[in-house]
């Protein structure tokens, strides 16, 4: 079996980072998140209140804080994109809450892929497919989630086409609602302010473009951020690490889709860059 290291898997609609140990302050972001343990060795997990748990397995909602000590036993994390019908399963599942421990022996055989999985000896496929599965075990359906509003839709797609540049006014136009009812059926149906998607849609496209070994400066500015400080902070709010780590410590998988989805042209390129 292959040594473990820091892997990071994007797809379209969601990312997995598997590590074998971390350590983090607060940290928050737009996605839903499953943590899981690779071996079924507890975690811990503390929220901004203070209060903690030891858990082999948790769900955390969208913006709420918490920071993590994982030692030793690995960790698979799935952060699921707020568009995404999995996104909408896994919020009404946790019913409000803002963290669920769960027991990661729900998930069953699919455990015994964890480690192999932690290794890299998977093919991204078959690691995009165990996390399907793995959300599904949590929620108890294999059903897809209520489709969102068409009009919610055609905001969704130009947020992430214009990178968050365009204001309400233009967006409330797009979707032919008035600013207010946009703002409210928006947070309804995704979980998170049209402001946070937008922001959220840079931070996913700079982790898109940063395993390609671009300037920070180039990266973030194709991002839509206003410069690699912006980024770099927001990177930190986030997760709890710089930009640079995942130039230098990770491991990046990136497949065809999440490069579409996702990828930006650099300012007076004219040519598309995405993760390798």
């Amino acid at each position: 079996m292959r040594k473990p290291q820091n892997f990071l898997h994007l797809w379209e609609d969601s990312f997995l980072y598997v590590t074998a140990t971390v350590g983090s302050w607060l940290t928050a972001r737009s996605s839903a998140t499953l943590l899981v343990s690779v071996s079924g060795r507890p975690f811990r997990l503390e929220a901004a209140d203070g209060t903690h748990t030891r858990c082999t397995a948790a769900l955390v909602a969208p913006h709420v804080k918490r920071r993590l000590d994982v030692d030793v036993c690995g960790l698979l994390s799935l952060n699921v994109d707020p568009a995404a019908s999995a996104h909408r399963l896994l919020t009404a599942h946790m019913g409000g809450a803002g963290i669920v421990p769960c027991d990661a022996r729900r998930f069953g055989k699919l455990r015994d892929e964890f480690v192999a999985m932690q290794c890299g000896a998977l093919p991204d496929g078959r690691v995009q497919s165990l996390c399907t599965a793995m959300i599904e075990s949590v929620t108890q359906s294999s059903a897809p989630a209520a489709h969102i509003d068409p009009r919610v839709a055609r905001v969704l797609e130009a947020i992430r086409t214009e990178g968050g540049h365009l204001a309400l006014r233009d967006l409330s136009t797009l979707a032919c609602l008035s600013p207010d009812r946009l703002t409210h059926v928006f947070a309804s149906q995704v979980g998170v302010s049209i402001k946070c998607y937008a922001l959220w849609t840079k931070v996913r496209c700079a982790g898109q473009q940063l395993p390609a070994h671009r300037s920070l400066t180039e990266v973030a500015l194709a991002s839509g951020f206003a410069d690699a400080a912006h980024m770099s902070r927001t990177f930190q709010r986030y997760f709890g690490v710089a930009p640079s780590f995942l130039t230098n410590q990770v491991r990046v998988i990136s497949d065809e889709g999440a490069s579409q989805a996702w990828g930006r042209e650099v300012a007076g390129s004219g040519v598309p860059h995405a993760a390798p």
